[in-house]
C-alpha cells in the first residue's frame, strides 16, 4: 500500500472511524517489527475472523487437525504493515470489507437460496 500521498487529514479520520467501531484501539508492534492496529484488548483487528474461528470450531474428534485447518485455510489475513499510518488506514479497508462480505452472504445465504428455489418449483 503506497501511503506517500496520504494526508494527516485523512490518516486522523480513518483512526476516528476505527475508535468509534472498536473504543480504545491502538497502534501495536508485532514481534518481526511490523504494526497493526489493535482492540482494547489486544487482538488483531483485521485478522479477528481468526481467532472466532479457533475459538467456535467443533472438533469430531481429537483427529480433526484436518477439518480445523481447512477451516482456517478458508479465511483471509491481513499481513502486518511496515508504517503506522498503513497500519490504520489498512485496518480501515479491512472493517469495510468485512461489513460487505458479511452483508452479502447473509442476502445470499444457503438457506434464503433454498428458500427460493423450493417456491419457483412450486
Amino acid at each position: 500500500m503506497n501511503i506517500d500521498n496520504i494526508s494527516k487529514e485523512r490518516f486522523l479520520e480513518a483512526k476516528k472511524k476505527i475508535n468509534k467501531k472498536y473504543p480504545g484501539a491502538r497502534t501495536m508492534k508485532d514481534h518481526l517489527g511490523k504494526y497493526f492496529v489493535a482492540t482494547s484488548d489486544g487482538r488483531d483487528i483485521n485478522n479477528l475472523q481468526i481467532g472466532q474461528a479457533i475459538n467456535s470450531y467443533a472438533f469430531d474428534d481429537d483427529s480433526d487437525l484436518l477439518g480445523f485447518n481447512t477451516a482456517l485455510n478458508k479465511l483471509t489475513t491481513i499481513p502486518h504493515s511496515n508504517s503506522i499510518k498503513e497500519a490504520w488506514l489498512k485496518t480501515e479497508v479491512a472493517i469495510k470489507s468485512h461489513h460487505v462480505v458479511n452483508r452479502n452472504s447473509n442476502k445470499f445465504s444457503d438457506d434464503k437460496v433454498m428458500k427460493k428455489m423450493a417456491k419457483d418449483f412450486e
